[in-house]
Order: C-alpha cells, then structure tokens, then sequence
C-alpha cells in the first residue's frame, strides 16, 4: 500500500470516529432533579403535631424557580396515596394558610403544613405534593 492511500485510510477512518462520536453523542440533559427543575432541595414531609399534621419542609437554591412553589394564589394539598385523601393546608383566623408565601431568599428552608384527619398518615406512606406547578412523589419520614 502508497503512503498517500494510507494517509487517505487513516483520514477516512479518523472523519468516520469523528461523524459517529457526534451521532453517539448524548442529548443534553433535562432537569431531572428538583433543584434542577424547581429551585430546591431537602424536599422531605414529617409527621408532627402528635400525626395530625403533615410538615413538608424544602429549602431554595434558585429564588427565581422556586418563585411559583412560594405564590400565593398557587395550589398547595397532599394526596395520601394509599387511601386516595387529599389534605389541604390549614388556615387559622390570626396567622391564615400554614405555609410560607412570598418571595423565596437562596438558602432559606420553607414550610407547608398539611392538616391530617385524625392520624390517616402514618410513617412510611406514600404522598403526591402538589405545590405550585410542582407534583412530587414522597414517602412520609
């Protein structure tokens, strides 16, 4: 074999690495997690208040995509999956909903709390939190 048809081979085969490694390449990556997608992390639920009570705690990383979790005219209730209840947020005459609204501060952990009929929920069960345009799957610590 020439020394220019092996240059022409090894060309070839370096173009084809090239063509295939940009076809093999993997798409870019979506926001899986709910910090990437929603601004947060930490995302947990308790019991408290002797179980009567569901506390969904969560803190900010991004204030600007945590913004709609924090709105005050956006859903908040959680469905206990087990039984299909859907449990809202509670509303006292002096304090109003039991959650944290307003403007979200990087940093900063935020509270829902979720009223539970009696103690339906127990530790270890299954919820959909739907806060905002956030839908979340959890299991109850």
């Amino acid at each position: 074999m020439s020394r220019a048809r092996r240059i022409r081979t090894v060309l070839a085969l370096g173009g084809a690495a090239v063509l295939l490694a940009i076809w093999a390449a993997p798409e870019p990556a979506r926001p899986t997690s709910a910090g990437e997608r929603w601004g947060i992390d930490q995302l947990r639920v308790h019991r408290t208040a002797g179980g009567h009570m569901l506390d969904l705690r969560y803190r900010v990383v991004d204030p600007r995509r945590a913004a709609s979790l924090l709105a005050e005219d956006g859903d908040a209730y959680l469905v206990h999956r087990r039984s299909g209840r859907r449990l809202g947020v509670p509303s006292t005459p002096k304090a109003g909903p039991l959650r944290n609204t307003g403007q979200p501060l990087a940093g900063r952990t935020y509270f829902v709390l979720f009223a539970s009929a009696g103690t339906l929920v127990q530790r270890g069960d299954r919820v959909s939190v739907v806060l905002g345009d956030l839908t979340a799957e959890l299991t109850v610590e």
